[in-house]
């Protein structure tokens, strides 16, 4: 007697997308979400597909490092390069993700399309990103000599996410940050050891002064603001949403003090000068309120008296 098969139990909406179906898909997420926040319901529906799926979806992004967050009732959105909640194009490394994704679909006749369409909406390309690399070794060699020969260096043009200000600095350099991405250094004109990165130089000029103030060098790691100082202290803040992005985008080596409480977010970490933190938080005081300690309230209300006189 012939035996019958089972029959297979019909696949689940979700599971029957075909591979070009997703890309299509993971395009269209990345867009509204970017362009503004979502409830999973919402999305849902948006997409004509369940609630699961669109977890699944959210997962996927979030493995491949797009910086996907809640707001206070619980919509998604995707946390974008600049201020403006509504940009839709790619980074690089978003694009990056995508285009691999996509060159892995095998003989689809939507993959080419996709490439060029990906090609016209993305921060590209390779030859920027190799010259920014060149420029940064470069970089690199010539702060490397000024440190064996102790010589004071001129940063020209820095830019300062602070100040938001473009300026020449004079600096005596230590050493480097973390993966050579910034360099601590000793800042002539306040006096004050800070971190400067490199891909805000726009160029580094070797003087033949040498060190006038390596008695005052400190070679500790900056803080998370990019300054030095002898004692730690711990600050605390609560941040509006601006704030928390700013935050996060600019610093960030503060997402591990940073959580979300029920109608703010809040930063609790340790600083060691007040200088660095302080520039942030006047620079956003409108979006945030000082929690403690009453020694850096007070800092900050010396700063405004100073400012408005």
């Amino acid at each position: 007697m012939k035996k019958v098969a089972p029959k297979k139990a019909p696949k689940k909406k979700e599971e029957a997308i075909l591979p070009h179906g997703k890309l299509m898909r993971l395009f269209q997420i990345i867009a509204v979400l970017k362009s503004g926040h979502w409830t999973i319901q919402q999305l849902a529906d948006r997409f004509d597909t369940s609630v699961r799926t669109i977890y699944r979806y959210i997962k996927l992004l979030e493995e491949v490092e797009f910086l996907i967050e809640k707001d206070f009732n619980n919509r998604y959105f995707i946390v974008t390069s600049d201020d403006d909640p509504t940009q839709t194009i790619f980074t690089i490394e978003e694009t990056k993700v995508i285009r691999k994704l996509i060159q892995g679909a095998g003989d689809n006749p939507l993959k080419d399309s996709l490439l060029r369409k990906l090609a016209l909406n993305s921060e590209l390309d390779s030859m920027p990103q190799l010259f920014v690399k060149v420029r940064l070794s470069k970089f690199i060699e010539e702060l490397a000599s000024a440190i064996k020969h102790k010589h004071q260096v001129v940063l020209k043009n820095y830019h300062s996410a602070n100040s938001n200000e473009i300026s020449d600095r004079l600096v005596e350099p230590i050493h480097f940050g973390d993966n050579y991405q910034s360099i601590i250094a000793f800042d002539t004109k306040d006096k004050v050891c800070k971190q400067f990165k490199l891909d805000r130089i726009g160029e580094v000029l070797e003087m033949e002064n040498v060190f006038k103030y390596e008695s005052q060098h400190e070679k500790k790691d900056a803080d998370i603001f990019g300054f030095s100082g002898k004692d730690q202290k711990w600050v605390t803040l609560k941040l509006g949403m601006r704030a928390y992005l700013l935050m996060r985008e600019e610093f960030p080596l503060a997402l591990q003090y940073l959580e979300q409480k029920e109608d703010c977010y809040q930063f609790h970490g340790p600083v060691s000068n007040y200088e660095g933190i302080g520039r942030f938080a006047l620079g956003l005081i409108d979006d945030l309120k000082i929690v403690g300690p009453e020694e850096f309230r007070q800092f900050i209300a010396n700063k405004m008296k100073v400012y408005l006189n």
